[in-house]
C-alpha cells in the first residue's frame, strides 16, 4: 500500500522514482527490444532497412527528378533522417505508452512517466545502433576526414534525447484525456518534417523563411548533426541555446503534466 496523501506527487519524486525504478525501465526497453526482433530471420537490420529505404527514394526524388542536390546529398540527407525516424518513432509511439498499459496502471504502483520514456529509450537504442552501422560507412565511402567537432556527437544525442522524453511525457499525458492526439501526432509529424532542414539545406531557403525553419522543434538538433559531420563545424551559439533551451523547457513541462495527471490515469483509461 501507498500513501499518496502523505507523500503528494512532485518532479522531484518522479525524478528519484526513475533512479529508484530503473530495472523496471530497462525490462520495458529489453523486452520492447527482443519483441520487434522476435521471429524474425534478419532481426536488427529490419530497423536499418527503413532509412535506408527513405534515404535512396528522397536522393532519386532530388537529385534525379528535381536535380537539387548537393554534393555529398546522400550522407547529408542520412545524418537528418536518423535523427529525425528516433524522434517521430518516439512521438507516435508514446501516444499510447499510458493507454496501452492501463492492466499495469492499474494494477501496479511506480512512476508513470517510466512508460513514455522506456518507448523514448528503446527508439534510442536503435537510433544508436543505426549509427553505429551507417556513420562510419557514410565516413569512409565519402572520404569526410575526422574533426574536433565531432566529439559533439554524444552531447547533441543526449539534448535530443531530454528534448524528446518531454515530448513523450507530453504526448503520453495528453493521449490519456483526449484520444484524438493520437490522430493529430500523425498530422504534426508530417508537417514538422518538411519544416526541418532534413532533404534540403537551409541556405538555400528564402531569407523570409529561414528564421521559422531554424525555429522548428527538431532543426537545432538535426542541424547540428549536420555542422559537425557534414560541415565539420562547431554549431554556433544560437543554436547551442535553441537545443538547451527546448529540451529544458520540453522536459519540465512534460514532467510537471505528468506529475499533476498521474493520478487520474487509472479512471481515465
Amino acid at each position: 500500500m501507498v500513501d499518496r496523501a502523505g507523500d503528494p506527487p512532485s518532479m522531484r519524486r518522479t525524478l528519484a522514482g526513475l533512479r529508484q525504478y530503473r530495472h523496471l525501465l530497462r525490462n520495458l526497453v529489453l523486452k520492447d527490444l527482443k519483441l520487434k526482433y522476435r521471429g524474425s530471420v534478419i532481426g536488427f537490420l529490419w530497423s536499418l532497412a527503413n532509412p535506408l529505404v527513405m534515404c535512396v527514394v528522397y536522393v532519386v526524388a532530388f537529385t534525379k527528378i528535381l536535380r537539387a542536390g548537393a554534393e555529398g546529398y546522400v550522407f547529408y540527407v542520412m545524418l537528418g533522417l536518423q535523427a529525425w525516424t528516433f524522434f517521430s518513432s518516439s512521438a507516435a509511439m508514446s501516444t499510447g505508452a499510458i493507454v496501452d498499459n492501463a492492466g499495469l496502471v492499474k494494477s501496479v504502483s511506480f512512476p508513470r512517466a517510466i512508460l513514455p520514456t522506456a518507448t523514448v529509450l528503446f527508439n534510442l537504442a536503435q537510433y544508436i545502433l543505426t549509427v553505429l552501422v551507417f556513420l562510419p560507412l557514410l565516413l569512409l565511402y565519402y572520404r569526410v576526414p575526422l574533426a574536433a567537432p565531432m566529439l559533439l556527437f554524444p552531447v547533441f544525442v543526449g539534448l535530443q534525447s531530454l528534448f524528446t522524453i518531454g515530448v513523450a511525457l507530453i504526448l503520453a499525458t495528453s493521449t490519456a484525456f483526449f484520444r484524438d492526439v493520437r490522430h493529430l501526432v500523425e498530422v504534426a509529424l508530417a508537417v514538422l518534417f518538411w519544416t526541418t532542414p532534413i532533404v534540403y539545406q537551409v541556405a538555400g531557403v528564402s531569407p523570409r523563411l529561414r528564421s521559422l525553419i531554424l525555429m522548428s522543434p527538431m532543426s537545432p538538433y538535426i542541424g547540428a548533426y549536420q555542422d559537425i559531420f557534414y560541415y565539420r563545424q562547431w554549431p554556433d551559439a544560437t543554436l547551442w541555446l535553441t537545443a538547451v533551451g527546448y529540451a529544458a523547457v520540453t522536459l519540465v513541462l512534460g514532467l510537471w503534466l505528468i506529475v499533476r495527471n498521474e493520478d487520474s490515469f487509472a479512471e481515465r483509461i
